[in-house]
């Protein structure tokens, strides 16, 4: 039972990593404790870890920031994603900190019932827990002082690497570092010498982007064994210009299929660390300062669409309403018809 439990359970997790995501779902707001300065309240809402766990809060939740603080800071320093949780050595109650609030799937024991041990014989005297509560926990992690500047952030900076953008920059970029290496004749390639200099080097090119880069062209070297053979074979100037123009033209193609294969959509790592974070909180003398919530990761779903697009839906809405249960070409005609005679 418990083996067929998991693999539902396991079924519904890569569901939820690989077909709607990591982040927030819906609600989850962070917003200030009106009772308590250092507290927060969090929102009912929904979100999934990158592990594909659901997490729910099903009722407000309140979370006192500076008492977490304040035991973390007689704790070891633990790792999240690159941050690290809040350092013992800083004095946290006067200086302006900011720090992310990180909810993460967490289970616990539950429903103890009197169980039937091997002790010396039979024993009913322990309890043991009959289920699992699906819960739910926050952290707080140190964010990072090297925030990027304003003033000297580019477009290519807000691109991921690992995103659609992030692959095609990629695939410019390594081709441009071998075509640059590339030296053409301004003033004609006609002689001989010339043509086999230029074919020797376009030659070694192509083959150094097919290393570097995957290709879905398998008998590309193959390829280029036989235009080499053909080219060498002859001494006409002009076919000798036409099979440097072939190897050219597989030069291009190499960057069109790295283009092409970063239109595939690669398959996600979890590595973003435990939980999802939810809001970036300032702290300074003792006090919340500020929440910022637009720190998280919200998931692009249909209901979102729906929130942020209203008008747009409602006007598409209107309009299909019109032209589908409105327009009557039929009785249009008739009437023109009717007035007409």
């Amino acid at each position: 039972m418990e083996a067929a439990q998991r693999y539902v359970m396991e079924k519904n997790k890569l569901h939820n990593r690989y077909l709607v995501g990591t982040g927030v779902v819906c609600g989850l707001m962070v917003k200030c404790d009106p009772c308590c300065d250092g507290s927060v309240v969090i929102e009912t809402g929904y979100a999934i870890d990158c592990e594909g766990n659901d997490i729910v809060l099903c009722q407000e939740a309140s979370f006192d920031v500076l008492s977490y603080l304040k035991k973390r800071k007689q704790q070891d320093d633990l790792p999240y994603c690159g941050h690290t949780v809040y350092n013992k050595k800083a004095q946290f109650v006067e200086e302006k900190k900011e720090y992310l609030l990180i909810l993460s799937y967490a289970e616990e024991m539950a429903k103890p019932i009197t169980a039937l041990v091997r002790d010396n014989g039979c024993n009913n005297s322990r309890c043991e827990p009959s289920r699992i509560r699906e819960t739910f926990r926050f952290d707080l992690v140190e964010t990072r002082t090297d925030k990027p500047d304003l003033r000297r952030l580019k477009v290519s900076d807000l691109i991921p690497d690992q995103s659609f953008l992030g692959q095609v920059r990629a695939c410019f970029k390594t081709f441009s570092e071998v075509v640059s290496t590339l030296k053409l004749n301004s003033g004609g390639i006609a002689d001989l010498t010339t043509l086999n200099a230029l074919f020797k080097q376009i030659r070694s090119l192509v083959m150094e982007l097919y290393k570097k880069e995957p290709t879905i062209r398998c008998d590309l070297p193959a390829k280029v064994a036989e235009i080499e053979n053909l080219f060498q074979s002859t001494e006409d100037s002009e076919k000798k210009q036409q099979y440097v123009s072939y190897l050219l033209a597989l030069l291009v193609q190499l960057l069109l299929d790295c283009v092409c294969n970063a239109l595939l959509v690669q398959s996600p790592e979890c590595n973003e660390g435990e939980g999802v974070v939810l809001a970036c909180i300032t702290i300074q003398g003792g006090k919340i300062e500020k929440i910022c919530n637009i720190v998280r990761k919200q998931l692009i779903t249909g209901p979102a669409l729906q929130y942020w697009m209203q008008p747009l839906f409602s006007s598409i809405e209107t309009l299909l309403n019109f032209i589908c249960c409105d327009v009557n070409l039929v009785e249009l005609m008739e009437k023109q018809l009717s007035q007409r005679g």
